[in-house]
């Protein structure tokens, strides 16, 4: 029986095996002018070991001819370093691992060099002044950075604006109010812009809102 056991495990060790991809790198892959390297990662397995090509946008893409470039024995990964010029390397790559059997190809890995980190300008907002029972409308104006973009609106303590038929939030990023309730008012409006690709999410100056309503100092002279 123990023989038997061993002639199978020798026998399957034998096996032909079509390639698969075991890791590679993230979709996105964010270049920020802070790190050191990137790792384009690519590795597989199979039987006879599969070899190794590149394509960037679609054409084909040889590590080995590039001496900036730092390779790694026996895989596909190769490494980008942060020479201070990432924009040539900038692109969509994909990593076909191969023996004769077949091929094996990775997900598409996007190459994007981030040269800064966005936010909102310094600013001093008027507090906004509006009659109970009128629309008005907060403005947001995010910053540029690479999509997608997510706006929440939420209060200095991180306390989500509640949002409804009468409070909500436009494509634009703005908070449109249909009409001023007395509740509305409050100094701690803001609008925070985030980034998940880049995972950053910035703040905008809080905002001041003040509903005068009839009983207000103002509708009583």
């Amino acid at each position: 029986m123990k023989k038997r056991c061993h002639s199978c495990v020798a026998y399957m060790g034998q096996l032909e095996q079509l390639p698969t991809i075991t890791d590679q790198a993230p979709s996105s892959l964010i270049a920020f002018p802070f790190d050191e390297s990137f790792a384009m990662t690519c590795e597989a397995k199979g039987n006879p070991e599969p070899k190794f090509q590149w394509k960037k946008n679609g054409e084909d893409f040889d590590p080995y001819l590039d001496p900036r470039l730092m390779k790694e024995e026996n895989s596909g990964t190769f490494v980008i370093p942060n020479n201070g010029n990432l924009t040539e390397y900038q692109g969509t790559y994909c990593c076909y691992a191969s023996n004769k059997l077949g091929t094996a190809i990775s997900k598409e890995i996007e190459f994007i060099k981030q040269n800064y980190v966005p936010k909102f300008p310094k600013e001093k907002l008027d507090p906004v002044e509006v009659e109970e029972g009128q629309p008005f409308i907060l403005k947001c104006d995010p910053p540029t950075g690479i999509p997608p973009l997510q706006i929440y609106w939420m209060t200095i303590n991180l306390q989500h604006i509640e949002q409804d038929e009468r409070v909500s939030t436009g494509l634009n990023g703005d908070l449109y109010f249909s009409h001023a309730v007395e509740k509305d008012s409050r100094r701690d409006y803001c609008c925070f812009a985030a980034f998940p690709r880049i995972r950053t999410i910035v703040q905008k100056t809080a905002m001041s809102v003040n509903v005068k309503t009839s009983r207000s100092p103002s509708h009583m002279l």
